[in-house]
């Protein structure tokens, strides 16, 4: 199979794991061996209370390979339409049924019955096959275009095309593996499934009842996992016939009082090697939680515990992911081997006793080893095979850390060049679109960030100061978000923006600033800090027409004049006169609001803005203002936007002002206002109130640029 197909699969496993756990927690509700629990189930609910737990398995475990094979036609049909043929797409639902169609063509009948063997988790392997190879058959048949039943003249009702552009292809799917399984039953006198069931048990016999055996079977069923097949259920053939025919005769010789006549049972490698489920996967959590320093594995890890004392494990596989992940490779396949060995030769040596007693594969971890065994050898030999797990696991977890660190580092690099963008990607998007690591990343961030702001867990506001260029003091301040992450710290500024714009978050999370802002404010003037406006950055997308009447509502909560609160809006929005979004900037700025154009100076339409918008302050980009004392060029920029600003009654701010010799050039220029590292870095409320203060005391001495009497909080 080639990538794509075991991407499929992966996709296919993944999307049916409610099944999985569901029908595991029916074994478990129906199987747990405790004679106390049984007594109280029939009790409570009578003497047919696994009724219930069978319903369920019927429709879970009973039907998975059918449930596989119908997700995975979904799944090469997505693909299809995304790389393949995106004019003509073809209908993943008919996919999965055409896909369907074909395995049914291959079970026999029991009289009206489908064989529940093969329905279930025993028909697995070939369910993955079929279904990798009707939909490949399919999708080739459906490209080729004079197959397709094209319907002239359109037609508004999509589901009817795709139907008839699939009927030749999917008719002659389905009758080319009905005329496979007349052809298999002629030649072997048998079925698909029974013909590949023998040809899967062929290796396992000829290696004959040993440890060898026990080692390929381990090494099987471990690869198939890692590949992001359910290695357990495509075994499962393998399983019962085989392992568990071999604890039959164990517990057999156990109730005459013989001695056991085999080691490796299906009981002796549920308890002593898949420990937590395949890969031993309850020494993987003990390693994550031991040795990880990736938070999101240790909660990983945490999550993953209590299935995982019941062997149910795939929340740790594909969480983490142990599937196709190339770090974990060595442990997950070699950790069970190697603990195989070791339980072998401790039952070959009677250091502990062997399995004699059926225990169901959801037993609880511990328990199991002491029921199949009848000892507390049993739990100390899980206890001990544990350890030697977490061992075999932490250098691969330390590792996974390692690298996991560069490459979320290289995510949020990526991010952060998108986000400083101003170009979007095929859906209107710039980060959350994106389909590699970053857009992974993105879309996690997206998630994280609106449940914060439901909950008012991270999100702040910090405040930088804007000091007069000829007195020193603040007249106004900038109110800049803030997210710190509970996993990943403090998220750069532009990529909250860029992903509250990617979706519908920029609107509650712009009046949710607004409001925060608006509090602060108002906590100053209460203070006795009457003239300093308070700056709002505020995104094209908010502009909207019910903004100004929010805005009023929000003032008047707080009591707060709107002569003291500003709305800055960069440039880059390349808003147009008579747009909706100019409209309300009028509107905002006869209600008395000040308007600041932010960026100014970068854009190819900067001089327009200042004909269009009734614009308060102009606040000149940093690119420019960072050179203006190397770049003679940036320094007429400067003097031309200070000197428009001027005539037209302006306010000029310089952004990023980080050392003494911008001081001086810039107030040569004729800039109003400072904004930047040599003053201040923004700063709570408390502190930037304090700065503030201060800086009415400053007076004439910050401005004539004394370092001595700059304040950093």
């Amino acid at each position: 199979m080639d990538w794509p197909a075991l991407s499929a699969v992966r996709s296919a496993l993944v999307v049916t794991m409610p099944l999985v756990f569901l029908g595991a927690l029916a074994v478990l509700l129906n199987s747990l061996p405790l004679e106390s629990y049984r007594l109280f189930m029939e009790s409570q609910f009578g003497l047919n209370w696994r009724l219930f737990g069978g319903y369920i398995w019927n429709g879970t475990f009973a039907i998975i390979s059918l449930v596989m094979l119908f997700s995975i036609g979904q799944h090469m049909a997505d693909q299809y339409n995304t790389a393949v043929n995106p004019l003509v797409q073809v209908n993943p639902v008919i996919a999965g049924l055409i896909s369907l169609s074909c395995l049914l063509c291959l079970i026999q009948p029991e009289g009206a019955m489908l064989p529940q063997r093969w329905t279930g988790v025993a028909g697995l392997f070939v369910a993955l096959l079929v279904g990798y190879i009707s939909s490949r058959i399919f999708l080739f048949l459906y490209s080729i275009k004079w197959l397709r039943l094209h319907l002239p003249g359109g037609n508004t009702e999509l589901a009817i095309p795709q139907a008839f552009n699939a009927l030749f292809p999917g008719m002659c799917t389905v009758l080319l593996f009905a005329a496979l399984g007349v052809a298999v039953n002629s030649i072997w006198g048998t079925t698909l499934h029974e013909a590949v069931h023998a040809l899967l048990r062929m290796p396992f016999d000829m290696a004959g009842d040993n440890l060898e055996r026990g080692i390929f079977y381990t090494f099987s069923l471990q690869l198939l996992w890692f590949l992001g097949i359910h290695g357990a259920n495509v075994l499962d053939p393998i399983t019962h016939d085989i392992y568990n025919t071999l604890m039959s005769a164990n517990e057999a010789a156990a109730a005459l009082g013989l001695p056991l006549p085999h080691v490796m049972t299906k009981s002796f490698l549920d308890v002593f090697v898949f420990i937590g489920g395949c890969g031993t996967s309850v020494s993987l959590a003990g390693a994550l939680l031991l040795c990880g320093k990736t938070q999101s594995n240790k909660r990983l890890a945490v999550l993953s515990l209590l299935p995982g004392v019941f062997n149910i494990n795939e929340v740790l596989l594909f969480g983490l992911p142990v599937i196709l992940n190339p770090i974990m490779l060595i442990p997950f396949i070699f950790t069970p081997i190697l603990l195989a060995a070791l339980s072998y030769a401790a039952v070959f040596y009677e250091l502990v006793p062997g399995t004699s007693r059926i225990v169901e594969w959801t037993t609880p971890v511990l328990f199991n080893g002491y029921y199949t065994t009848g000892s507390i050898k049993g739990s100390l030999l899980q206890l001990f095979n544990i350890g030697i797990g977490i061992l075999a696991y932490a250098p691969f977890v330390r590792l996974a850390d390692r690298l996991h660190g560069r490459q979320v580092s290289a995510a949020f690099s990526q991010l952060m060049d998108r986000a400083c963008t101003t170009s979007t990607g095929p859906l209107g998007q710039r980060c959350i679109d994106r389909r590699d690591a970053a857009g992974t990343l993105a879309r996690s961030l997206l998630v994280d960030l609106e449940e914060d702001r439901l909950h008012g867990r991270g999100i702040f506001l910090e405040f930088q100061p804007q000091v007069a260029s000829d007195t020193g003091a603040v007249v106004g301040v900038e109110s800049l978000l803030r997210w710190r992450h509970p996993l990943h710290g403090m998220i750069p500024a532009p990529i909250i923006i860029a992903l509250a714009e990617d979706s519908a978050l920029i609107r509650p999370l712009g009046l949710w600033i607004l409001e925060e802002a608006c509090r602060v404010r108002k906590a100053w003037l209460d203070e006795g800090i009457e003239d300093v406006v308070m700056a709002v950055n505020v995104s094209a997308l908010q502009l909207e027409d019910s903004l100004p009447a929010k805005v009023v509502e929000i003032l008047k909560r707080h009591s707060l004049p709107p002569d003291l609160l500003e709305v800055e809006v960069t440039e880059s929005s390349a808003l147009d006169a008579g747009t909706p979004e100019s409209l309300v900037l009028s509107r905002l700025h006869a209600m008395g609001l000040h308007i600041a154009i932010d960026d100014f100076g970068m854009g190819h339409s900067s001089l327009k803005y200042l004909k269009q918008f009734p614009v308060t302050s102009v606040k000149i980009d940093g690119a420019i203002s960072r050179e203006v004392v190397t770049n003679p060029i940036c320094a007429d920029i400067v003097a031309s936007i200070t000197r428009l600003c001027a005539s037209r009654g302006m306010t000029s701010v310089a952004e990023f002002v980080e050392s003494d010799e911008q001081v001086m050039v810039l107030r040569a220029l004729g800039c109003d206002v400072f904004q930047g590292y040599r003053y201040s870095k923004s700063l709570l409320a408390d502190a930037c109130l304090a700065y503030i203060r201060a800086s009415y005391t400053r007076g004439q001495e910050l401005a004539d640029g004394n370092t001595g009497y700059v304040v950093h909080f």
